[in-house]
């Protein structure tokens, strides 16, 4: 992959709800967005339609990574939904706005821990084509993205803070154990992570891609520490490692 530019944003709001994309009967939410929702919130800000943005947030093109920066907890309530069967009135339908009563639905809630003001997660991004990075990083720094962010659901609204947009970074192989501070690929590993004191290790089984019909097209293991800020573990895929405002950091693209 060619170096480019490397943006970093983050993306905030009170609570959130990500879906997990095997589930029917009931809404269970990931604890971070999965990639596709990453790609979905970048493609709302800079103006894409909903079905035209699979090829240039594809896994070949556009390269992301996130870092859980406030510990997060999930809450299950059920919510009520209204069974619908048209806009207007309907014979049988029930009444006026089309609706049949209501149906409570068990929804899980993403949540900061408790002394979190809110939800924080950091996003890494970078790009074959550094004139579409250029143009993500005025939506960012502009304030004024085409479509408002939100956190999994649009009942979830959130906002965008841009970090950093740097060409301070490096993309590369290591040997060495490393605290890789982003969610990690459970196949980037070459050996057992390092289970330091308190170390929470969850593996989430995310979805990854979706193709232009909004199929999935691929999935994978990501790994993160519940407990901490970061993993340590020796890794046979390529890290890369940025430094920015005081900071320095390891991580993984989200592959």
């Amino acid at each position: 992959m060619p170096q480019n530019l490397l943006i970093v944003f983050d993306l905030c709001g009170a609570y959130g709800m990500f879906r997990k994309f095997y589930t029917n009967s009931s809404s269970l939410s990931y604890p971070f967005p999965p990639r596709t929702t990453v790609a979905g919130l970048i493609a709302g800000m800079m103006g894409y339609e909903r079905d035209a943005y699979a090829e240039d947030l594809g896994l070949g093109r556009c390269h992301i990574a996130l870092s859980v920066r406030v510990p997060v907890r999930r809450v299950m309530q059920q919510v009520n939904y209204l069974m619908t069967e048209g806009h207007v009135w309907q014979k049988g339908a029930g009444g006026f706005d089309g609706s049949r009563g209501p149906i409570q639905v068990p929804v899980e809630w993403v949540f900061p821990e408790v002394g979190y003001r809110e939800l924080r997660y950091r996003i890494y991004v970078t790009h074959e084509d550094r004139g579409w990075l250029e143009r993500l990083g005025e939506v960012l720094e502009g304030g004024a993205p085409v479509y408002p962010p939100y956190l999994g659901m649009t009942e979830c609204p959130g906002r965008v803070e841009h970090v950093r947009s740097t060409e301070d970074w490096s993309l590369g192989r290591r040997e060495e154990e490393l605290p890789i501070s982003t969610v990690l690929p459970a196949s980037a590993l070459s050996g057992p992570p390092h289970l330091e004191e308190g170390t929470q290790i969850v593996k989430e089984r995310t979805p990854l891609a979706l193709d232009e019909s909004r199929r999935l097209i691929a999935a994978g293991d990501l790994l993160y520490n519940r407990a901490g800020p970061h993993i340590t573990a020796r890794l046979e895929s390529e890290v890369f490692e940025v430094s920015y405002s005081g900071t320095h950091e390891y991580g993984v693209f989200m592959r």
